[in-house]
């Protein structure tokens, strides 16, 4: 049994150094780091947030890459530095391609009402000081 399991340890490429509480105590850790942030932004004098909101959740990427993370900011292995830096890339292409989806269907819903507002007045139904 425990060869078996030395064998497919073996093959971990991106071990993780978490404690015994593991990802939840690694996502506790960070919420409550998050919350303190903000607690800090809103106690500046200027700050105009009466109310303070929770925290997002955190995202799984950000914690796969803590949980490879040594104390001295290094990855555990070149295979998890490696795959960090592929999420990474593939997160900031995920979220180009969605702002560059949300900007195309702003300019494609404005040209469109733009449209429809000019088919209206050249078919004389459009009123643009109302009835």
């Amino acid at each position: 049994m425990q060869k078996k399991a030395q064998a497919i340890q073996k093959q971990n490429t991106a071990p993780h150094v978490l404690s015994h509480g593991g990802y939840e105590y690694l996502e506790q850790k960070l919420l409550a780091e998050k919350t303190k942030k903000k607690l800090e932004e809103a106690a500046h004098p200027g700050s105009i947030d009466d109310v303070i909101d929770p925290p997002s959740p955190i995202r799984r990427h950000v914690k796969w890459k803590m949980a490879r993370t040594k104390k001295t900011g290094e990855m555990t292995t070149e295979a998890a530095k490696e795959i960090a830096e592929k999420i990474v890339s593939h997160f900031k292409l995920t979220i180009r391609i969605i702002f560059q989806y949300f900007l195309n269907a702003m300019y494609n819903r404005v040209f469109s009402m733009q449209d429809s507002f000019e088919e209206q007045a050249t078919q004389g139904s459009f009123i643009p000081h109302g009835r």
